[in-house]
């Protein structure tokens, strides 16, 4: 079973924080917010609100919060554990992170 997902900077987003579109598998898209004052990333909108429940840590890539679907944490922990690592990689917010899962 193949996965892949592609997480892209919104450049003109009215958000505080840096807000991401992940497309993923090509079927479905959601939005995460990298907020770097309050070393988190979290599930958003398209808009940039950040939506209750899940939480990431930057610094420890713990998760907290609860969502009642289990699909819907594990994607989120995936994408958010993958955006966490490329910015303490880069030191920044990347601009577009493309993965492939064979």
């Amino acid at each position: 079973m193949t996965y892949s997902f592609r997480l892209t900077l919104i450049p003109d987003a009215r958000s505080p924080a840096p807000l991401y579109r992940a497309e993923v598998d090509g079927t479905h898209e959601v939005f995460l917010i990298l907020d770097e004052r309050s070393d988190s990333i979290r599930p958003a909108d398209s808009n940039g609100t950040p939506l209750p429940g899940l939480r990431m840590s930057l610094s420890g890539r713990n998760l907290s919060g609860s969502s009642e679907e289990r699909d819907a944490v594990r994607g989120f922990a995936l994408l958010a554990a993958h955006l966490a690592a490329e910015w303490q990689r880069c030191g920044h917010p990347p601009r577009e992170i493309r993965k492939y899962f064979g």
